[in-house]
This record gives structure tokens, C-alpha cells and sequence, in this order.
């Protein structure tokens, strides 16, 4: 009895897809509606130019070798610290120190009697 069922349903299915009408509509109803479109789907492939212009053209811009450490000394050989143009003596003790600077000697000194007359009570 199954099988007479099953003869029967496949005898149907055979006359609708012979039917050109009936064709149509069974594509319809089987197939999902994104691809019954009749635009056919293509990629969307920027070109080369207009891949081009997202980037800015500084990242382009990359070294073919490595630069050597040699190079790279030459090149920085002028970054190196300048000698000082305005050293003059401290006129009260004599050692080097900057223009218009404190000598560190004497402000040591200074700071130390500072700091031993803080640590003194006063009397």
C-alpha cells in the first residue's frame, strides 16, 4: 500500500514538472526568495586606483634593506652632546660653573649650614 503511494505521488510530481506552468510555480515555492532574484549575484571587486587612494601615501613609503649599524652611526654621529661655551670661574671659590648659574660648591655649602641650623634648636 505504501509503495502505491509512494507510485503515485512520484507519477504527480512528474506531470507538474512536465507542465511548463506548474514548473514555474514549484521553482517559486522551493526556492528561497534571495536567490529567485533575477539580478544574478557578482562580486563587488574595488579596483587598484580606488584601493589605492584609502590609503595616505607615507604608508606606502618602506625601506627595500635594512640600513646597517654603520649607517645608522654615521647618521646620528652629529646628535652627540655639544661642548658648553660658557663656563667661568665662581668668584668665591674658584671652581667651574656656569654662567649665570649657582656654583654647586658653594651652594652645597650653603645648604649644608642650612640644614645643621634647622637641626639645632635655638636657645
Amino acid at each position: 500500500m505504501a509503495a502505491l503511494a509512494l507510485h503515485q505521488s512520484r507519477t504527480w510530481m512528474s506531470a507538474a514538472a512536465r507542465a511548463p506552468l506548474m514548473r514555474m510555480s514549484l521553482a517559486a515555492a522551493f526556492v528561497p526568495a534571495f536567490l529567485a532574484s533575477p539580478k544574478p549575484f557578482t562580486w563587488a571587486i574595488p579596483s587598484l586606483p580606488s584601493l589605492l587612494e584609502l590609503f595616505p601615501p607615507w604608508l606606502l613609503a618602506v625601506p627595500k634593506k635594512k640600513t646597517s649599524h654603520s649607517r645608522k652611526a654615521m647618521r646620528s654621529a652629529n646628535k652627540g652632546l655639544k661642548d658648553k661655551q660658557n663656563l667661568v670661574h665662581c668668584q668665591a671659590c674658584g671652581s667651574p660653573k656656569l654662567a649665570h648659574h649657582m656654583c654647586p660648591n658653594c651652594y652645597r655649602e650653603l645648604n649644608m649650614e642650612r640644614k645643621a641650623k634647622n637641626r639645632t634648636p635655638e636657645l
